[in-house]
């Protein structure tokens, strides 16, 4: 990504049964202030209409690219868009959340402006209504806004993925926790925003909204897999903090 250019943007989402929410997703990507380059949608074994609605996109707009997924969870779907993106930045939107307008912009400026730079991420804007005709939150929807680890809300220039890896697929939870700690392991420096970039849809099938056995298992592991790695590489200190925080 040569400095001054626009970087080519690759966006990645995965979807089993979003026909609810997958056509508000993908319009949340049209409605970003900086063009994408393609829109790669893994379609990991719905029996919805999902793949209607999304062919139907598609056929008016050539950068949407549908995959089949390999139906074991949203990381190795994820995967299957990782080996097919050509973008210098990858971005990843799950089917029922969205973009706040100028997220992407914001986040590229970001990343022109210091080069060392190879994430950015922000805050999560929690919401469970939106409003009628529009991509966000309605004005009474109820709203929680926070930092947590939550892929659709960073973007990554390519050379994170080749230095450390895509997705673990033995995780079926937690696959975003255990590639973050992964980027931090490898000291790649980062940047947290203070600004919202990603509007998180809570909604009763979403995989998240109840806590269960197996979730709590893959976060556990994915802290233990940390320690392993790093007391194998003889690092005893604990992981530096975040590189940098803009706006506070």
């Amino acid at each position: 990504m040569a400095n001054g250019e626009t970087p080519s943007i690759s966006v990645i989402m995965p979807v089993r049964n979003g026909e609810r929410y997958i056509a508000d997703a993908i319009h949340s990507i049209y409605h970003q202030s900086v063009p994408v380059s393609e829109i790669h949608v893994i379609d990991d074994g719905s029996t919805d209409s999902t793949p209607a609605i999304v062919s139907g996109l598609a056929a008016s707009d050539s950068r949407i690219v549908v995959h089949d997924g390999p139906r074991k969870g949203p990381g190795p779907a994820r995967n299957v868009g990782l080996r097919q993106a050509t973008g210098d930045v990858v971005a990843f939107l799950d089917s029922d959340d969205l973009w706040p307008e100028h997220k992407l912009q914001k986040q590229v400026d970001r990343l022109a402006a210091k080069p060392e730079i190879m994430m950015a991420s922000g805050f999560v804007l929690y919401f469970d209504k939106q409003i009628e005709n529009g991509l966000e939150p309605a004005e009474d929807a109820r709203t929680e806004e926070l930092f947590h680890v939550h892929l659709g809300a960073s973007v990554y220039k390519r050379e994170v993925f080749d230095k450390v890896g895509f997705f673990d697929e033995d995780f079926l939870y937690s696959e975003d926790v255990d590639l973050m700690l992964r980027i931090r392991e490898a000291c790649i420096p980062f940047t947290i925003m203070n600004e919202i970039t990603l509007y998180y849809r809570r909604h009763d099938h979403s995989m998240t909204t109840h806590l269960t056995r197996e979730e709590k298992r893959d976060f556990q592991r994915a802290l233990m897999s940390s320690l392993k790695r790093r007391k194998a590489a003889g690092i005893t200190a604990p992981l530096t903090p975040f590189r940098e925080v803009v706006g506070f």
